[in-house]
């Protein structure tokens, strides 16, 4: 029977209901019994690898559930990082949703809604009740190594449009999240695995990152994640975002006026775990501000950070008991307003929504909007060509997994005459040696890079066919190649390397399609 009375809770359920876990399993699994049961952990997060099928899926959230209502009298908070495009989780199946900067290419504010409405209702009727998108990052900065094009651009206002009206469709349906407070666009170093700084002063930072957060307040989104950044502007005693009082309860509750639940990052990543420790990190971000404190794996670092918070409870002042308190009472206020439970429901009573058609060629129809022409002529694949490209590579953690779908591979089967070179995300000089002693033989090359702002070997192979060939650039993911290699002649974007944009791109080589996307960054 569910109760969300905070008077009935014990301690242990009080600090439960502000931890969200991770567990590796596609079913319930000790872990993750004991984690509610004993542990009284009140909320989820998935990600690919709790993720084989959609009915297996289905029945995993509808068990977890029925865990939690039985342990706790309480439903959980069900999150996943479903922000579509290079971050995706939930794919065999389900609808392959467009990325941040695909539905801004394809210039179609109706776009980012209508993927934000079907995306929710298909996370709604797959038990997911809150999604951790969309990212409000505004990715100004071409070094950029993790966020990219899970931004809708380079332009806060553009960012905001975008943004508001993906949240908007999102939260018919679940919980939207907006994410990475107060922004993660302008950094060259990846928080899960270090500290990054961005020194703005205050007005720089209201002028560019916060607008699209502000925005999102206003529009009403029900959750926002913080980073682990350190902004000396914002946050006091050179602590990261999460950890921070000034930045979480000071500017993000105080003077933007948010009303919603704040959720932190992984306190797993490098950014926490190597400069603060997790668990003590964790108590931190509660007494900084933050309603749900996010491990993403370790049952040993979730079980510690639990009795870490415990102990400061029993054993703390009253103002570290009064703030607790007030985070637990959000957190149920925003699951009685938010959760709808129906666990009699089969998978079969949601099997039309998941397996909607029309769904899906609405997520392709978005990839062939936002394929972008920014300079040159168009490919024409009746001259002797030589293709190269590489296999989709997870290059952050957030990617979590490598995508099973290779161009190299539907190109020799659907255009034999093209012959192919399948070569490195981080190209080998081999490989560099063997391209320039092959692409004599050939017209013109077309060369699909992946993040070559990163994996910048790629612009060694851009600089030489520059010289020697007719040479077409087709950027598969960042689209900053021509920021960093002037002279490219003919680019063309696609934003991602994903089962759709592998489909667009072969309609492009054949003439079926022409572009007419707009880039979202200046290049």
């Amino acid at each position: 029977m569910i109760d969300y009375n905070f008077e009935r809770l014990t301690i242990e359920e009080k600090i439960g209901q502000l931890i969200v876990f991770g567990f590796d399993a596609l079913e319930l699994n000790d872990h993750t019994i004991d984690m509610i049961k004993d542990y009284k952990a009140g909320n989820v997060i998935l990600f690919a690898r709790n993720v084989k099928t959609p009915r297996q899926l289905f029945e995993l959230n509808k068990s977890l559930q029925k865990l939690a209502i039985e342990a706790l009298n309480i439903p959980l908070f069900i999150s996943i990082d479903q922000e579509g495009g290079m971050v995706t989780r939930i794919k065999n199946g389900a609808t392959y949703f467009p990325g941040a900067m695909a539905l801004s290419a394809s210039n179609n504010l109706k776009n980012s809604y209508e993927s934000g409405r079907i995306m929710g209702q298909e996370l709604e009727a797959l038990g997911i009740n809150m999604n951790l998108a969309p990212s409000l990052d505004v990715n100004n900065n071409p070094y950029n190594p993790v966020i990219g094009v899970r931004s809708f651009g380079d332009d806060p206002r553009r960012v905001s449009d975008y943004g508001v009206q993906n949240i908007k469709g999102l939260q018919e349906h679940v919980i939207a999240t907006a994410k990475h407070f107060p922004g993660h666009g302008d950094t060259s170093v990846d928080s899960h695995l270090d500290l990054p700084k961005i020194d703005k002063d205050l007005n720089q930072l209201k002028e560019l990152e916060l607008i699209p957060f502000v925005d999102a307040i206003k529009c009403g989104v029900k959750a926002i994640m913080s980073s682990h950044i350190n902004f000396p502007a914002l946050n006091e005693n050179g602590l990261p975002s999460t950890l921070s009082w000034q930045c979480l309860t000071g500017l993000l509750r105080q003077k933007l006026g948010f009303e919603g639940l704040i959720l932190t990052d992984g306190m797993q990543m490098k950014a926490i775990q190597t400069y603060y420790s997790t668990h003590v990190g964790a108590l931190m971000a509660i007494t900084a501000g933050a309603n749900l404190v996010t491990f993403s794996h370790d049952e040993h670092l979730q079980k510690k950070s639990i009795e870490y918070i415990k102990n400061a409870y029993i054993n703390g002042t009253k103002e570290t008991q009064n703030r607790i308190d007030e985070r637990v009472r959000r957190v149920l206020k925003y699951k009685q307003e938010n959760i709808v439970l129906n666990l009699e429901r089969t998978y079969e009573d949601v099997q039309d929504i998941i397996e909607d058609k029309s769904s899906k060629e609405f997520s392709l129809n978005v990839l062939r909007d936002a394929l972008t022409l920014v300079k040159g002529n168009n490919v024409d694949i009746s001259k002797k060509t030589l293709l190269i490209a590489s296999s989709p590579l997870s290059t952050t953690i957030a990617d979590e997994d490598d995508g099973g779908f290779n161009i190299i591979q539907l190109v020799n089967k659907e255009l034999p005459d093209i012959d192919t070179f399948e070569i490195s995300v981080r190209v080998t000089k081999t490989e560099i040696f063997e391209i320039k002693q092959r692409e004599k033989e050939y017209e013109q090359v077309i060369f699909c890079t992946y993040n070559a702002n990163i994996y910048q070997n790629q612009l060694d192979i851009i600089r030489h066919l520059n010289i020697s060939n007719n040479l077409y650039v087709i950027s598969m993911r960042n689209p900053y190649d021509s920021v960093f290699e002037k002279n490219i002649k003919n680019l063309v974007l696609l934003y991602e390397y994903t089962p759709n944009s592998v489909k667009v791109l072969l309609e492009y080589l054949i003439g079926k399609i022409l572009p007419k996307g707009v880039p979202p960054v200046s290049l």
